[in-house]
């Protein structure tokens, strides 16, 4: 089964998603991710305090555009898993009917993500968020949002993984 990500994912090999799931005390990873993240807050100790800053910031984002703007549909490019307090739980806690698209170029995230999301106007695709029409084309995107209302698009904590050689 190709979502099976019981099948798909290699626990032995480290993933930036898994580790910021570390980082934010989730459980969907793997010794291998944990002992990478480790290695970071000992070069790097703010490392953890930067992560759970960056997802603070995102649940004040995301309820604020869910509550106040009455924002409904979200995109997030770049998402990593849905863990720990994610765009899906905050806005659907605000706006039940609210809709969420994940996107990631991971094949192994967009898997994981998938076994994940078990509810309702939630699903993840994978997509390389430099390729634009790639996400606004993908069937899964066309059904879920109405690109005729407000769209909430959020890329949080992606620069980094940019070359410095290449124009994000």
């Amino acid at each position: 089964m190709a979502d099976d990500w019981t099948t798909t994912i290699n626990s032995g090999v480290p993933n930036p998603a898994r580790i910021y799931d570390y980082f934010l005390g989730g459980k969907d990873n793997f010794p291998a991710d944990r002992e990478v993240a480790d290695q970071v807050v000992a070069i790097a100790p703010v490392a953890r305090d930067i992560v759970e800053d960056n997802r603070a910031f995102l649940r004040r984002a995301v309820r604020l555009l869910a509550g106040e703007c009455g924002v409904r549909q979200f995109i997030d490019l770049g998402s990593g898993l849905p863990t720990q307090g994610n765009v899906h739980e905050i806005a659907q806690a605000t706006a039940p009917d609210a809709r969420v698209v994940y996107v990631d170029n991971d094949a192994m995230v967009v898997t994981h993500s998938r076994a994940l999301l078990a509810g309702d106007n939630t699903v993840a695709i994978e997509a390389d968020l430099r390729d634009p029409d790639s996400v606004m084309q993908h069937p899964e995107v066309r059904e879920l949002i109405d690109f005729d209302q407000p769209i909430a698009l959020l890329l949080l904590a992606i620069l980094h993984f940019f070359p410095d050689d290449q124009d994000p």
